[in-house]
């Protein structure tokens, strides 16, 4: 094992592991070209296949830094466009943003080369292992950012059938381990073992593509979806409070999009994240009951504000004259709250961003109505972290998810937000409805396929009928398994090469 000696290799090296980050991208939502996927992580594990640790985490750190820029540029049109931070300061944002992402890529790498300093076939299956290990720390480190994460790039694909059974982080592991076998075929066309992983990875897949995860429970949910599409400028302004509701009380009660099933009353109605321009202690029973007719049950957006100095991002289920509050668990940082307040206070006065000062809730929330209607819910991106939603969802039977897409403009960022929850809906067999402010709102089953969905930027609803769906898949029963057998392979992998002179 050599280092590059010049500096030109090592700048066209690093150039292409930037360039191979950045088209990785493309993969996703909303172009969808998965076979980027697999070329692009092979480009860097060939790159860093038996090249010294600290060239390697470069590497890693330029593949990283390249997808993330990308792939997350939506953060600038959310501070500078609707933040009012100044164009330089929103550039210096995101670029910080995505060298911090970038570092979880350059720990994948770097761990590689020193663990099997040698190199060869040991080294690329083990970053295989390993990125999925960086994933997942990705998914909770400081609160967590679990974006980009490379099964998601598999809803279109075969692949996307490994959900049930080991979540997003098996459908990344096999994705990285493929990538792999792409490199060892290149290297070392003989080896037996790409042949034999590639074999495995599509039987397992085939078999839980085929699978029944989950059973038909009680009667079919006529449920409706409305996407208001609120400029966000002018949601809270108390003079467009009355026009706002009004609107959402026409669109619920005449959906434009496409009807499936029979013509009868809507059972369940969902408006989006903070649908409602007032605050749940200025409601009265009689307000919930001007909304919707009494055999509907109403879930929509709020803001809960019990004390002066505390509020939530909230949601109410009203069902038969009652309420039900939930509140967000999971808030964005810099976006619902304020992290390291005593450092960043400055920066909250500065931006001036409405509804961006949270409290987060910590106990057990469930939502229910009737026999037929028991909602997991989230709230904005709590969707995007697959084992919260695996704790929270308890015995639902449908999954919603409700949200202000409006932050992000006309960005990657919904389309991206879309496969997170097909995957959601996946993992779980659990059909997952999701109504967006200014869309894409859809209707998704429990395999994660879509069936309805509205246009991004219009007003409209969805009206769709439903089975609400009960069952445990292993991902359900057993959580993230491929993390702790990830670990142990390279444990067991690095020990009895410990033993041996020479590399397989």
């Amino acid at each position: 094992m050599k280092p590059l000696q010049s500096a030109r290799d090592f700048s066209v090296t690093l150039f292409i592991c930037l360039v191979a980050g950045a088209l990785l991208v493309a993969a996703f939502a909303p172009l969808q070209w998965t076979p980027l996927v697999f070329i692009c992580v092979a480009v860097l594990f060939f790159c860093c296949r038996d090249l010294p640790a600290g060239q390697t985490f470069w590497f890693g750190m330029a593949f990283g830094f390249g997808q993330f820029v990308v792939g997350v540029s939506w953060v600038y049109v959310s501070l500078h466009t609707y933040g009012g931070m100044p164009l330089w300061m929103g550039s210096i944002a995101v670029l910080l943003f995505a060298m911090i992402l970038g570092v979880f890529a350059a720990f994948t790498t770097w761990s590689a080369a020193r663990l099997f300093p040698k190199g060869g076939a040991p080294r690329i299956l083990a970053m295989a292992a390993l990125w999925v290990l960086f994933e997942w720390l990705k998914s909770w480190v400081f609160t967590g950012f679990p974006w980009l994460e490379l099964g998601y790039s598999q809803t279109p694909t075969w692949l996307f059938g490994l959900a049930p059974i080991g979540g997003v982080y098996l459908v990344s592991f096999a994705v990285a381990l493929l990538a792999s076998c792409l490199v060892l075929l290149g290297c070392y066309p003989r080896k037996l073992v790409s042949g034999l992983t590639i074999i495995g990875i599509t039987l397992l897949a085939w078999y839980s593509s085929h699978s029944v995860w989950s059973q038909d429970s009680g009667a079919p949910l006529q449920v409706t979806i409305v996407q208001p599409n609120v400029p966000i400028n002018e949601k809270w302004l108390s003079s467009n409070r009355d026009r706002i509701i009004e609107n959402l009380m026409l669109l619920s009660a005449k959906s434009d999009a496409p009807v499936e099933a029979d013509e009868k009353a809507t059972d369940l109605l969902i408006w989006p994240e903070t649908a409602l321009p007032v605050y749940f202690q200025q409601t009265t029973a009689q307000f919930w009951r001007s909304l919707v007719p009494p055999e509907t049950a109403l879930l929509t957006g709020i803001v809960d504000n019990p004390a002066p100095a505390k509020s939530y991002n909230a949601a109410v289920l009203t069902c038969a004259g009652e309420q039900q509050l939930y509140r967000k668990r999971h808030l964005v940082p810099f976006g619902e709250y304020l992290p390291m307040r005593f450092i960043f206070n400055w920066l909250l006065d500065y931006l001036q961003l409405p509804m961006s000062d949270f409290s987060s809730w910590r106990q057990p929330q469930s939502l229910s109505c009737g026999p037929n209607i028991s909602i997991g819910l989230s709230i904005c991106y709590e969707d995007a972290f697959a084992s919260e939603m695996r704790r929270y969802a308890g015995a639902a039977t449908v999954l919603v998810n409700i949200s202000e897409d409006a932050w992000f403009g006309d960005s990657l960022a919904p389309h991206q937000r879309l496969q997170m929850a097909q995957m959601r809906a996946r993992e779980l067999s659990r059909p997952l409805l999701r109504s967006a402010n200014t869309g894409p709102s859809v209707v998704i089953d429990q395999t994660g396929r879509i069936l309805a969905r509205t246009r991004q930027f219009e007003a409209g609803a969805i009206s769709w009928s439903i089975r609400p769906q009960t069952g445990e898949t292993p991902y359900k029963r057993f959580g993230n398994w491929i993390i702790w057998l990830c670990g142990a392979l390279l444990l067991l992998a690095w020990a009895s090469l410990r033993r041996r002179p020479a590399g397989f």
